[in-house]
């Protein structure tokens, strides 16, 4: 053997890992075909260590899986020279939700969403550079029932249309990428009411991961927005502008009365806020980055000298639409709404955050989307002042499951669930 053939001879099996293998109950010749694989010692390691979970058939699920990537399909990390096969991917993978079929198209920015979150990734499945899947995933602070806990968000999944039941979702779950670097002690995800895709992927795909399997148990709670509908009864307000660096630090103490004690809210920083409406550049932005939500976006509402509210408006429609078609009719509707992102609102100035989004809503018509998309499940009083713009709810089922390891065990109930949009 050359020293270059060398180089790529498959790593021998140690004893004591086949020993371990065998006593684990896992099938012959596992541990020979994850050498095979360059495995990395310490999850061979991590995998022998287990008791129970995952199960052997699940690890050699995921043995097989990397050795399907070895055969021509291909998962890497999404880029933004992925944007056009990625926005094609979204607008050819529709979900079944009741009589309709629903698709989120995500063009011409597909990562317009990632950029209102924390720690975002996407793993992108690609074959002869058509993209076939894709799973997307963030992680960010919180605190439930009073305790910080990392969570990650699951979202934007997709497998495309015609190539469904293939196994490309267990591919995309099992694929090495980013996942490990923003893994969360819960994992969260909201599901439409009536999707029967997202139901039958996650009975298939995250189920055989709950308790049976290692005592992650996937509770379900729900979770409400309302759509406010633009009109002309919707005014441009004089007492708003644009925020400016010196509101900051008044803004960021209104979030945080608005939302403290919310289950998965972790309180505002003034460093948080500025990056957030930086929109990721610190100062000029080059022309070919294109704008999600900035500063220009960000308002307050100035009454008696004081800023009593402040909120901004991302609009998600120019970048995230859904298109429903009805699958008997042959009836088609548009939905590209605005979202409000970044509420807070003085004690007792709930009649300041509702003429706040009543300045929204005109911008929103001035942008000719369909609605506006506000979290204010728990702010009645705010809801009540806004029956003018005809607030209709939202409702989608929010679903979590802790981490269990050993002894550690994240075991916390959500009660009252804070919405971020940026996650909706």
């Amino acid at each position: 053997m050359s020293e270059v053939e060398a180089i790529f001879a498959v790593p021998a099996v140690t004893a004591e890992h086949r020993t371990r293998a065998t006593q684990a109950g896992w099938p012959d010749g596992l541990i020979e075909r994850m050498a095979a694989l360059r495995w990395p010692g310490w999850r061979i390691e991590l995998y022998l260590g287990f008791a129970g979970f995952p199960t052997p058939e699940m690890i050699e699920g995921e043995v097989t899986d990397r050795e399907r990537l070895t055969s021509g399909l291909a998962i890497h990390e999404a880029t933004w020279e992925d944007d056009e096969r990625l926005s094609d991917l979204y607008a050819n993978s529709s979900e079944r939700i009741g009589e309709w079929d629903v698709t989120v198209e995500r063009s011409p920015n597909p990562f317009a969403q990632q950029r209102m979150q924390e720690n975002a990734h996407a793993k992108l499945l690609v074959d002869r550079g058509v993209a076939l899947g894709v799973n997307a995933y963030s992680g960010r602070s919180s605190i439930i029932a009073g305790q910080r806990l990392s969570v990650g968000w699951m979202g934007a999944w997709r497998v495309r249309n015609g190539f469904r039941r293939l196994g490309y979702s267990s591919l995309l779950m099992n694929a090495p990428g980013s996942l490990s670097n923003v893994f969360g002690m819960l994992s969260y995800w909201y599901v439409r009411i009536e999707n029967a895709t997202a139901q039958s992927w996650i009975s298939h795909a995250v189920e055989p991961f709950g308790e049976d399997g290692g005592g992650r148990a996937i509770d379900k709670l729900t979770a409400t927005v309302h759509h406010l509908t633009p009109t002309s009864a919707a005014k441009a307000d004089g007492r708003v502008r644009p925020i400016e660096p010196g509101d900051v630090s008044g803004c960021v103490a209104l979030i945080n009365r608005t939302h403290g004690g919310l289950d998965m809210f972790r309180p505002y920083t003034e460093a948080f806020l500025e990056q957030r409406l930086d929109d990721l550049f610190w100062g000029p932005k080059p022309s070919f980055v294109r704008a999600v939500y900035g500063w220009s976006d960000m308002m307050v509402l100035q009454d008696g000298g004081q800023i009593v509210a402040c909120a901004g408006l991302w609009d998600r429609g120019r970048d995230v639409r859904d298109r429903w078609s009805h699958r008997t009719t042959g009836e088609e509707r548009v939905v590209d709404s605005t979202y409000v992102l970044d509420t807070g609102f003085a004690l007792g100035r709930e009649d300041a955050l509702a003429d706040l989004l009543g300045h929204l809503l005109a911008t929103t018509g001035e942008l000719g989307r369909t609605t506006m998309v506000v979290a204010l499940e728990f702010l009645p009083e705010v809801i009540s002042r806004l029956r003018w713009a005809d607030p209709q709810p939202e409702q989608r089922i929010l679903e979590t499951m802790g981490f269990s390891e050993g002894d550690l065990r994240v075991d916390v109930t959500i009660t009252r669930p804070y919405t971020d949009l940026g996650y909706w």
